[in-house]
This record gives structure tokens, sequence and C-alpha cells, in this order.
């Protein structure tokens, strides 16, 4: 548990910026920037959030359509972005078409707000990375490939974290 409390602290030392046109764009900015709360709120499933910046259009909610520009990292460091797929990731919130613990940490977001969230490996890719199962799934045979190691070590305390963006809520 110790270190996890080191990564979420190290965590919070990756900040964001905006993009052209205001927007936030995950993973890049000053390594200073604090998230808006003092503290990550655990969710009921073990998910945690923490709000970097809050939006000001519609709230996430379930049954929402969006579309999200995330940062995937891991605790080593490694990570995806979803500029590497040239679009940001769309979805239902609430249709499984994103893995459990992103779908749920996205809710109450909104439009233009930023979000860190760690996920437990069980609310993660649990489906694996084929093309029926939730996402985002890396394109890269690297990129899944390391996703599919970190599932196979079935550790309680590995965890997967993503820093998302809210681009459009509808």
């Amino acid at each position: 548990r110790g270190e996890i409390r080191n990564l979420l602290g190290l965590l919070l030392t990756v900040g964001t910026s905006a993009a052209p046109g205001g927007r936030s764009v995950a993973g890049e900015g000053p390594l200073d920037q604090e998230p808006v709360v003092s503290k990550f709120t655990k969710l009921p499933s073990g998910t945690q959030i923490a709000d970097l910046s809050l939006g000001k259009g519609s709230e996430i909610q379930e049954g929402s359509r969006v579309l999200i520009d995330y940062v995937f990292r891991r605790a080593d460091g490694y990570f995806v972005a979803s500029t590497e797929n040239g679009e940001p990731f769309g979805f239902t919130v609430g249709s499984t078409e994103a893995i459990p613990g992103l779908d749920e940490g996205i809710r109450g977001m909104k439009q233009g707000g930023t979000r860190r969230i760690v996920i437990p490996i069980k609310n993660s890719f649990v489906c694996g990375l084929g093309k029926t199962c939730p996402g985002p799934i890396p394109t890269d045979f690297g990129q899944r490939r390391q996703i599919e190691r970190q599932m196979q070590r079935n550790d309680p305390y590995n965890y997967f974290f993503f820093e998302v963006s809210a681009v459009s809520v509808k």
C-alpha cells in the first residue's frame, strides 16, 4: 500500500495545459500542476478520481455520448496517448464500449474538464484486447502486449492510470 501512495504522489506531479482554443490536453503541461481537489476520491469499485480542471460544458452521465483525449500510463511510466491514433476515443457512457473503470471514472466530469483516473486491474481490460472488447485499445501490437503482461500478473495492487480530457459531451 505504501507503493500505491508513492505512485499516486508521483502522478500528482504530471500536469495538463491548454491547447489552441483553450481546450485542456491530457498529459501535457507544467510538472507542478496540482489537481483542483486536494486528494483522490475512491469510488465503490476501487477506481480513484481527481479533477485537474473543471469543465464548463455539459456534464457526463449515463447515456452521454462522449469523446475523450487520454493518456494511459502504467506505474513504470510507460504511456499511450489517444493522439497516437489521431483521434479522441468515443463511446456512450454505460454501454460497455469502454473499460469499466474508465466508464465509471468519467461520470460527473464536464466538457472541457480534465481528470486523473486510477483504475485497478479488475476494472480494466478484463475482456482482453480483441476488437469486440471495451476500449480504448491501442492499435500498436507492442502496446497491447504490454497491457496483456500487466493483466497476466494478477496483482491486486497493480493499477492503470488515465488522464482524460472531455472533448465533447452530447
